[in-house]
């Protein structure tokens, strides 16, 4: 009979909650009957794996978990924080010095934030649903095996996340399907190849994406995007075999989730017009020929949350009484809340992008992600980070005098700035978004850009891929512009992406790279797409070129710390080495036991 000692049974049900849930309401009755009478140190398996909500209580707990700091942090984190998007908030950023280090590319295996227990948390309780659903099933007459399967995906999946995450972040990694239930167990692995790995995790999704819910009830519709589906696990699969550089099947799969949006979205409005945006069922951004008008693109997306271009995000309960739901902590320690500073801030390589003429990032001043991004008001540099902080919508305006330069055109247009909704409080409650419709998009078109020859459009099928490549980003680069005529302004044209500029598979790899940093900036892909780009190129002379321009005055440090490939991933813990002897420490950081980076050979 197995057993799960004191601490194995406070995550397997004390920490069991639904979305956005408090821990009194969330264990289902069986559970807490026993808990009552049977010694908390020893607790029988037999006595949990009962009924249908055992197994959902479970699982509902993995999301509640995700959702927590010491999770999402890290998804923030290891996503996001090395890249030239973020560096510190001088004022506040000494109340975490792990992550000051962190943004200053001083990582070293004694930072906190290099610690993977959450993730392998995780993996553990997806696993324990894997190995006693079917038990369930066979115990609980009206737990049907439709809904076991579901239930084994949705494990999957979660623990695949979690995998995925991972091995981007120290790409190899001690991997482990079986479920650990003594506090003496030994889990001492040896790390496990990337691409292994890699396939691992293909394999089990394709295994089981047609046992997981297409589409819960009218009563449940955030769940829809608020817990796996089978469009989850096709984004997971898309962008994993991105990673693998089989690129036809992440078209394949992109392909697929494309189609589902385009179905919801007529059921939704059988008139909608999606032409503007090459076909894409995209929310609006900016309107045609309205001023004051800033549309619902960024409203829907990060201050409603669940629209209908999301796939998969963490859910916060947004109408729940102080202190008895979650807060998403990670944000407002980051990017900030009302009264309290951030402890990170947007480059000046991002911030004073938005007054520059010759914008680096955006494509021009009337790109509505910057004042989605960043808070702008019109004059000198943006300020801060806005993304996932403004808890009310807000709204985009154009003054009427200023002359801006685009290329060889100038227009009387003005210059946009926004008016910001309030802050939330301390008690951020933004959805954090893992998968959106034009994450999926890019992918898709970063996938058609490899498959260009080598030496450019030299055949048709070149010419075909390119063009599917440039449609994608297209319609992402449309549908963000705030300009007031897209029809009859001669001028119009200069606000454009030209397709005749892309001719190469590196001129459309650098457009498609460009276009994911403008359309998800801080949420925490960036540096993810940079190890991609570095594992393909196989050296970081691309990261070392973009990462460096976050600090000036650390330009040198960092494209130092940057030339070695291992560089480009995070070291295993100190403690996770010393605890499983047969871990191989990344050589970019020596031994670990030194507070500065050991050399050693290229």
């Amino acid at each position: 009979m197995k057993t799960i000692h004191n601490n194995i049974s406070k995550w397997l049900l004390g920490l069991a909650l639904p979305l956005g849930g408090v821990a009194s309401g969330a264990l289902c009755s069986s559970c807490s009957d026993f808990l009552e009478v049977e010694p908390q140190n020893l607790i029988t398996i037999d006595q949990f794996w009962n009924e249908e909500n055992d197994v959902e209580s479970v699982i509902m707990g993995c999301y509640s978990f995700m959702a927590d700091n010491d999770y999402l942090s890290r998804v923030m984190i290891w996503g996001e924080f090395r890249s030239e998007n973020i560096v510190s908030y001088s004022s506040t950023i000494d109340k975490d010095k792990n992550l000051e280090k962190i943004l200053d590319e001083n990582l070293t295996a004694n930072n906190g934030y290099t610690s993977w227990t959450s993730f392998y948390t995780i993996i553990n309780r997806c696993n324990t649903v894997i190995d006693h659903a079917p038990e369930v099933a066979a115990n609980d007459p009206s737990y049907t095996q439709s809904e076991m399967k579901a239930h084994i995906a949705e494990a999957i999946a979660l623990r695949s996340l979690s995998y995925f995450y991972l091995i981007r972040t120290f790409r190899d990694v001690p991997y482990n399907n079986e479920t650990y239930y003594d506090d003496g167990q030994t889990l001492a692995l040896p790390a496990t190849p990337f691409n292994v790995v890699l396939d691992s995790l293909i394999v089990a999704l394709e295994g089981v994406a047609d046992d997981a819910i297409e589409t819960y009830p009218e009563s449940k519709l955030y769940y829809n995007t608020g817990r796996i589906t089978k469009w989850a696990i096709y984004a997971m699969l898309s962008e994993m075999y991105l990673w693998k550089e089989d690129y036809q099947n992440c078209i394949k799969y992109a392909d697929l989730i494309i189609a589902r949006k385009r179905k919801e979205a007529k059921e939704d409005d059988p008139s909608a017009n999606y032409s503007y945006m090459n076909n894409y069922p995209l929310i609006w951004c900016g309107k045609p020929g309205v001023t004051n008008y800033y549309g619902e693109a960024f409203n829907d997306i990060f201050v409603t949350g669940n629209s209908q271009e999301s796939i998969f995000e963490l859910n916060y309960d947004k109408k729940g009484d102080a202190g008895k739901t979650q807060s998403n902590t990670p944000v407002s320690n980051f990017f900030g809340n009302d009264g309290r500073d951030p402890f990170c801030n947007a480059s000046d390589y991002v911030l004073s992008d938005m007054g520059s003429s010759t914008p680096a990032v955006f494509t021009n001043k009337y790109d509505g992600r910057g004042y989605e991004n960043l808070y702008y008001n019109g004059t000198g540099d943006a300020t801060r980070i806005n993304k996932y902080v403004t808890s009310t919508r807000i709204q985009l305006y154009g003054t009427t005098s200023a002359v801006v330069s685009f290329g060889s055109s100038s227009t009387s247009y003005g210059i946009p700035y926004s008016t910001f909704g309030k802050d939330y409080d301390s008690r951020n409650k933004s959805n954090y978004i893992i998968y959106r419709l034009t994450d999926i998009m890019l992918l898709e078109a970063e996938a058609y850009a490899q498959l260009i020859g080598e030496n450019g459009l030299q055949t048709a099928q070149d010419s075909a891929y390119r063009d599917s490549a440039f449609t994608l980003v297209d319609a992402v680069n449309r549908r963000s512009m705030f300009v007031p005529d897209t029809t009859s302004s001669a001028s119009y044209a200069a606000y454009r992406l030209n397709k005749s500029d892309y001719t190469t598979r590196l001129s459309m790899a650098n457009l498609v790279i460009e276009e994911r940093e403008r359309e998800l900036m801080f949420e925490g892909k960036r540096w993810y797409d940079l190890v991609r780009r570095s594992r393909r190129d196989g050296d970081t002379s691309y990261m070392r070129e973009k990462v460096k321009q976050k600090s000036a005055s650390k330009a040198s440090v960092i494209e130092s710390q940057l030339q070695k490939m291992d560089r480009i991933y995070w070291p295993y813990n100190l403690d996770e080495t010393k605890t499983n002897g047969y871990l191989v420490q990344n050589p970019a950081f020596g031994s670990g036991e030194s507070t500065s980076i050991e050399k050693t050979a290229n």
